[in-house]
């Protein structure tokens, strides 16, 4: 029997008895195979203690411990007391530890944050290194998972942000939903505590230590690693706007490690050697760290996942880039401009040019005056439109010479431009390119085709080869499917506007020819 079949019906036989439980189920068996602690978070009396005692029947010869935590909790209650007979006979302070934490297969705490320090410490210790020390023993816990649960979050100041960082996975819990449902649950007599898992389908300790073995082996593509980077960048984001500041989105490596290996667990026990989108849809249940952040954090999974998860791995901007430098190549060989365009001085009236910037009137100069100018003041009349405006008056004299420019003068040394027009055209030349570029330029579009048809198989081989497995996830909601097909299906769509650019651009430069194109 494959992993995934043996699991399938592993869950089934878990959820018997349990309603509207099959998500949190299915989580908290996949964290303790992953070797992560867990914490549900929800009002009393939504089977969260029942979840842990279902669990420790996932595993052969598997026990349970489990404690309701209050602020008077002592250490003896949960690691067990210490041993009278050893510290009189032997002067050595041990504990018992049978039937405790320390000997537990599955530990449930509830209201875990009513723990005093000694006990959080101790904790501490044994979700860390997984060894319990017990005077001067070491004992390797058996503990395969932790299932921690309160109706509130920790509180901040009071030292609790550690053993919080250390729940992997975080889930809020509710009550029957469904009609339904809670018809059957209020009128049934569920069997809920009884062991129905048969021995065939529980875990061994031989099994567990294989497992986790091959899970370190499980292969980690780059379309997840793209997931992982844009959801980084998104918390990044987050935190940067001011609302966000005092109340930020931590997420250690050290988390981010475990988030890795949390969806590595799932690949392997979904039967795959490798991660793909669908496990990427665990991570949501992981970055958060108050509720007021699990909307944001879910829809950064999965705006990664739908936008940039498989589509990053085609460097689409790498490519767009290319092209838009190909394009450019090709309109600097092929295009160039011709201005024939001049300025010339504009007649006002018949043997008169206008001048720009004096106050009185329309003034003017004769032709005949501004052809005799020199680079020496000289005394000139200047004329100015009558107020019939239809006879030119002479205005008064003024010192006048030549400008700077050709089209403008001298006035007692202040300079003032002449009216002006443009005559001519611009124009641009198109010309076919040399037989040898063109050439050169074929055997580049039939790479970037190359490159675009490589693309477009190595989607649909990813399309065939997991799409079959999105809606078989035994860890993620089959709707969340529809996400990661909506991806590929635009990747595509991507992939062939690249396609249908690429053939445009060389149907264009194979159509040149010699012409002049009038620039408006």
């Amino acid at each position: 029997m494959t992993v995934k079949p043996k699991i399938t019906e592993l869950l089934k036989r878990l959820n018997d008895g349990v309603i509207e439980k099959e998500e949190v189920i299915a989580l908290s068996l996949l964290s303790s195979v992953a070797g992560e602690s867990i914490f549900l978070l929800g009002p009393p009396g939504v089977a969260k203690s029942l979840i842990a005692r279902r669990l420790k029947y996932a595993y052969k010869d598997g026990s349970s411990f489990e404690y309701l935590m209050n602020r008077f909790s002592t250490p003896d209650e949960i690691f067990g007391p210490v041993s009278i007979s050893q510290l009189k006979d032997h002067d050595k302070y041990e504990r018992i530890i049978k039937n405790y934490l320390p000997t537990a297969t599955v530990v449930f705490l509830d209201e875990i944050w009513k723990a005093g320090p000694s006990i959080q410490n101790a904790l501490l210790t044994v979700l860390n290194e997984k060894i319990y020390r017990n005077g001067e023993q070491e004992v390797q816990v058996p503990m395969k998972a932790l299932i921690s649960a309160s109706n509130e979050l920790p509180s901040k100041g009071e030292g609790l942000e550690a053993l919080w960082d250390r729940f992997l996975v975080r889930l809020i819990v509710d009550g029957v939903k469904d009609k339904q449902s809670f018809n059957d649950m209020i009128s049934k007599t569920l069997n809920s505590y009884s062991d129905t898992v048969d021995e065939a389908l529980k875990i061994s300790d031989d099994e567990y230590k294989k497992w986790n073995k091959q899970i370190d082996e499980i292969e980690i593509p780059e379309n997840v690693f793209n997931v992982i980077h844009v959801i980084r960048s998104f918390i990044d984001q987050y935190n940067q706007r001011e609302e966000n500041k005092q109340n930020p989105i931590y997420i250690s490596d050290r988390r981010w490690r475990k988030i890795v290996r949390l969806i590595r667990t799932s690949a392997f026990l979904n039967d795959r050697k490798a991660v793909d989108l669908m496990d990427c849809f665990l991570i949501q249940h992981c970055i958060w760290n108050e509720t007021e952040q699990i909307q944001a954090t879910s829809q950064f999974v999965k705006d990664a996942i739908q936008k940039h998860g498989y589509s990053l791995k085609f460097n689409f901007k790498g490519l767009k880039d290319e092209l838009d430098e190909f394009k450019t190549e090709i309109k600097e060989e092929t295009k160039f401009e011709k201005d024939t365009r001049v300025e010339i001085l504009s007649n006002a009236i018949t043997d008169y040019y206008e001048i720009i910037g004096m106050d009185n009137y329309n003034n003017l100069i004769s032709q005949v005056d501004f052809k005799s100018l020199t680079n020496s003041n000289q005394y000139c009349y200047l004329h100015y439109w009558d107020s019939s405006w239809m006879r030119v008056r002479q205005y008064q004299s003024f010192y006048i010479r030549k400008g700077n420019s050709k089209h403008s003068i001298f006035i007692n040394d202040k300079e003032y431009k002449l009216k002006t027009t443009v005559t001519g055209e611009k124009r641009q030349i198109t010309k076919k390119p040399h037989k040898k570029v063109e050439e050169d330029w074929d055997s580049r579009v039939a790479k970037y085709l190359e490159v675009t048809n490589t693309q477009k198989e190595e989607l649909e081989a990813y399309r065939t080869k997991d799409l079959q497995h999105l809606r078989t996830n035994l860890f993620v909601n089959p709707e969340l499917a529809n996400i990661v097909e909506s991806h590929l299906t635009s990747t595509r769509k991507e992939i062939e506007k690249f396609e249908v650019e690429i053939r445009k651009i060389q149907n264009d430069y194979k159509k040149l020819k010699d012409e002049e194109i009038v620039i408006q």
